[in-house]
C-alpha cells in the first residue's frame, strides 16, 4: 500500500472516529462535515474530500461501526471455540459469564454503542445502512451461529427462537449499561434467563 493510500485510510478512520464521538455526545443532528473537521483537528474541507455528502459521511461511520462489531463477533467465536476445546460442556454459569464479558466489552466502548443506537433510530430513510447495524447484518449472522453453538454446548434449547431471544437480551443489556445504568451486572440476569430456558 502506498503512503498516500495509507494516509487516506488513516484520515477516513479519524473522520469516522470523530463522527462517532459527535453522534454519541451530541446526537445525529449535530453531525456535519465542519463539525467533524473540528472534532478531528483536521483542515476545513478534509471531511468533504473523503465523504462528499452527508449520506456518504454517515455511511463511512456506519461501515466503521459494522467492522468493529464484526471483529467483536469473530473474537467471541474464537473465545468460545477455545473454551469448547478445553471443556466438553459449559454449565449455565460459565455461559452466562462468557456472555456477560461480551456485554462488558461492548458497554466499555460507550461512544460506539451510543452512536449505533442513535443511528438505528435515525436511518429509517436509508435501510441499506440501517441493515448493517441490525438483524440483517453479516454480524448478526455470525452471532446467530455462535449463540446456537454456545447453547448446544451448555445443553440448552437452541431453536431459532431461543437464539434470537438470547441475542435480544444481550443487546438490551448492552443498551442498559450504555444508556441507563452502567453499574447493573449482566451476569445474574443472563444466568436467570439461561436457567429458565433449561426448564422449558
Amino acid at each position: 500500500m502506498s503512503s498516500n493510500a495509507a494516509s487516506g485510510s488513516e484520515r477516513r478512520r479519524a473522520i469516522a472516529d470523530s463522527g462517532i464521538r459527535i453522534i454519541a455526545r451530541d446526537g445525529v443532528r449535530a453531525l456535519t462535515h465542519r463539525a467533524v473537521d473540528r472534532e478531528a483537528g483536521i483542515p476545513q474541507g478534509s471531511t468533504s474530500y473523503h465523504a462528499k455528502t452527508r449520506l456518504a459521511l454517515v455511511e463511512l461511520i456506519v461501515d466503521a461501526l459494522a467492522a468493529r462489531a464484526k471483529a467483536d463477533a469473530v473474537e467471541l467465536s474464537d473465545s468460545l471455540n477455545a473454551t469448547f476445546e478445553r471443556e466438553h460442556r459449559l454449565d449455565v454459569e460459565e455461559l452466562a459469564a462468557l456472555i456477560a464479558g461480551l456485554v462488558e466489552t461492548l458497554a466499555f466502548r460507550r461512544d460506539d454503542m451510543r452512536a449505533r443506537y442513535a443511528l438505528i433510530l435515525e436511518l429509517d430513510d436509508a435501510p441499506h445502512l440501517r441493515a448493517k447495524l441490525t438483524a440483517e447484518s453479516e454480524v448478526h449472522a455470525i452471532t446467530q451461529q455462535v449463540t446456537a453453538s454456545a447453547l448446544t454446548r451448555a445443553g440448552l434449547p437452541n431453536s431459532d427462537g431461543r437464539v434470537e431471544e438470547l441475542i435480544a437480551l444481550t443487546d438490551s443489556l448492552v443498551f442498559h449499561r450504555t444508556a441507563i445504568n452502567e453499574t447493573v451486572s449482566p451476569q445474574p440476569i443472563l444466568a436467570a434467563y439461561l436457567r429458565g430456558t433449561a426448564l422449558t
